[in-house]
């Protein structure tokens, strides 16, 4: 049986005392020497620049004001496997030995070896910024018919829709009608991203594998390409229905920053000014909520308090 991995973190030329900043929530940290040298925890490095665009962690202070620690990393097996299901990451103050759990990390992906061979990443400039918006919505289904009809026929762009349909159950990925995206949003259907782009799409290039459930796309295909992703809603109990959509107007590519096209902000900018006038903007930057979606918000958030 796989054992408990403890690997005490340094870097190829032996420094051990770093500085931590964490995002808790998503799993992803940095670690600073003394020498000012950064290193990425695990495998993060796309998404840790997705995150910092909108917060930049702060860095981990003990109560006895130190900001200095050693850092492990504690890989837990995944039972009848050679994988690791969750890394937790253990540091103790190098002035009064406080030792305390930083954070625990999920792994849902296999093979993990290499989280152990490289458990950090050399991070040349960890705070690079570029064009990446995530926008945020309480909705309701017709707020959301009304997005649909503004995506076709105001900006006139295609839409794809990778979804399932009752009673086959099997995932698809294909150009949709205006009718039938509403179908999708209605009737007898399970929906987990649209995709809009000013462009055809060659559908093929996008999918990952086929199995016996149907298609499985590749990871965020928005990032590089020309796309607009409009997830389907997460269910808020109490609140309603919370919808994301995500797009950049420029990517990361080994560190670089790469433009999209022109016409691709134009579009982006558009559906953001139309956002702004159409919907309510009161809970903070980047959040749109319909208005009856945003009363139920509030007015449970009232009776919470």
């Amino acid at each position: 049986m796989k054992q408990e991995v403890i690997k005490n973190i340094s870097t190829e030329s032996g420094l051990n005392e770093f500085q931590v900043r964490l995002l808790k929530n998503e799993g992803v940290g940095l670690l600073t020497t003394k020498k000012e040298e950064n290193y990425l925890i695990l495998d993060s490095i796309d998404y840790w620049y997705d995150l910092i665009q909108s917060e930049y962690p702060k860095k981990k202070k003990c109560s006895c004001k130190s900001e200095w620690f050693y850092v492990a990393f504690h890989y837990i097996p995944r039972v009848g496997t050679e994988d690791f299901r969750e890394v937790r990451i253990i540091t103790t103050c190098i002035l009064c030995n406080k030792i305390s759990k930083a954070i625990s990390i999920d792994i849902d992906y296999s093979p993990t070896k290499q989280l152990i061979e490289n458990p950090i990443t050399f991070c040349s400039e960890p705070k690079i910024r570029y064009k990446f918006q995530e926008l945020t919505s309480y909705w309701s289904g017709d707020n959301l018919k009304d997005l649909l009809d503004y995506i076709f026929n105001d900006l006139n762009l295609n839409v794809y829709c990778w979804f399932s349909q009752h009673p086959e159950n099997k995932r698809r990925f294909e150009k949709v009608s205006f009718e039938k995206a509403i179908q999708i949003i209605t009737v007898n259907h399970r929906y987990l991203n649209f995709y809009f782009s000013e462009n055809e799409l060659e559908t093929s290039s996008y999918i990952k594998l086929i199995d016996a459930n149907g298609i499985y796309l590749k990871d965020e295909i928005w990032r590089r390409n020309e796309l607009i992703q409009l997830t389907a809603p997460y269910v808020m109990m109490g609140y309603g229905l919370l919808y994301y959509i995500n797009f950049c107007n420029q990517y990361l590519e080994k560190g670089n920053v790469k433009d999209k096209s022109s016409q691709f902000e134009t579009i982006t900018t558009q559906l953001k000014n139309w956002l702004k006038e159409k919907f309510v903007t009161k809970r903070g930057e980047n959040c749109f909520d319909g208005q009856e979606a945003y009363d139920k918000l509030i007015a449970k958030r009232n009776t919470k308090g």
